[in-house]
């Protein structure tokens, strides 16, 4: 029996909670509301505690001044009286049952506030790739008015219409996904995966250029790994002016990998790097969004890290590397 908005103390000569604070009184109180001569308004005592049953005791539980509930002692076998040190016993009792229902509610507050919070940043993250397909699909469909009758370009259509099937299929999927489970991670060829993504790009963004320096093979798994470098790219574009251009490169170190996102946009100062680039839901800045965020994330979930070298007016650079996790391809693969 629980009262989590129960009545507070207040001055004045009605029924309030400065009856319950004691456990004699909190027995009287309980017993004459049980034979219905209790003022506490709507409250009404439950069938199991009526006259007939064995309810002996009511011991409030009272934390910071509210009542969270109600201990209830059954008629014991042979009859007794209560003295002051019952009634000590039985306060101390209340309040440590009081505060630890209090706990209770507290933790269960903080794990619903946590999962609406995730869901939220998930959700936030999955606005931007919306977005993004959604820019690159009104694309499309602005060209189909020119370029309709053109075969190459219906085949090129078809292939981005599938494309972004697939990602909003997968963006379903990230709806309910959680943190990333490296135990079920696979091989990924990066370079393979990036001249994937500039060519699928660089029809609508015809500046944008990759510089692979061999192949390199990393651990984890490939659809994070584009939404990773689809961030990154994409934040370059909106950065950047048209025709302005864009390189992506990749290097292979042997024990790690480096792949730098470079562009010649608006650029971002030290302070902004710092404070806000990957703080989510805080940049408003072109070319930095909720993305940085969760792409770094990403990256440290498989022992990563990235990094920025920017000023204002003077473009970006994006370094993401992968370390422990990428090997250099032996020449019989």
């Amino acid at each position: 029996m629980e009262f989590p908005h129960g009545p507070q103390r207040r001055g004045g000569g009605g029924r309030t909670l400065d009856h319950l604070c004691h456990p004699a009184s909190a027995d009287r109180e309980f017993r004459r509301t049980a034979r219905g001569r209790g003022d506490y308004g709507d409250l009404t005592v439950p069938d199991w505690a009526g006259p007939d049953s064995r309810v002996w005791l009511g011991v409030p539980l009272i934390h910071l001044e509210r009542l969270a509930g109600l201990l209830i002692i059954e008629t014991p076998r042979s009859p007794r009286t209560l003295n002051w040190e019952d009634f000590d016993l039985l306060r101390t009792v209340g309040r440590q049952a009081a505060s630890y229902l209090a706990e209770q509610a507290s933790e269960a507050a903080l794990m619903e506030a946590r999962k609406f919070e995730e869901f939220n940043r998930r959700f936030a993250f999955i606005m931007h790739d919306i977005k993004n397909l959604v820019s690159q699909l009104s694309l499309v469909a602005r060209n189909a008015e020119r370029h309709a009758d053109n075969p190459e370009f219906q085949r090129d259509m078809m292939l981005t219409i599938k494309s972004s099937v697939d990602k909003m299929n997968d963006l379903l999927a990230r709806l309910k996904q959680h943190n990333i489970q490296r135990s079920d991670s696979e091989a990924v060829d990066l370079a393979a995966l990036l001249e994937r993504m500039v060519a699928a790009k660089a029809h609508a963004y015809p500046g944008l250029s990759l510089d692979a320096n061999g192949a390199a093979r990393v651990r984890g798994h490939e659809a994070k790994l584009e939404q990773v470098f689809g961030h990154l790219i994409q934040n370059a574009i909106e950065a950047s002016r048209d025709g302005e251009a864009i390189q992506v490169a990749l290097r292979n170190g042997g024990d790690a990998a480096r792949v730098e996102v470079m562009d010649s946009g608006v650029g971002m100062s030290e302070e902004f790097i710092r404070n806000e680039l990957f703080t989510p839901f805080r940049s408003t800045k072109p070319g930095a969004s909720a993305s940085a965020y969760e792409a770094r994330e990403i990256v440290k979930g498989y022992g990563g890290r990235i990094e920025v070298q920017s000023r204002e007016g003077e473009g970006l650079c994006l370094r993401l590397y992968c370390r422990s996790l990428c090997r250099r391809l032996r020449p019989d693969g």
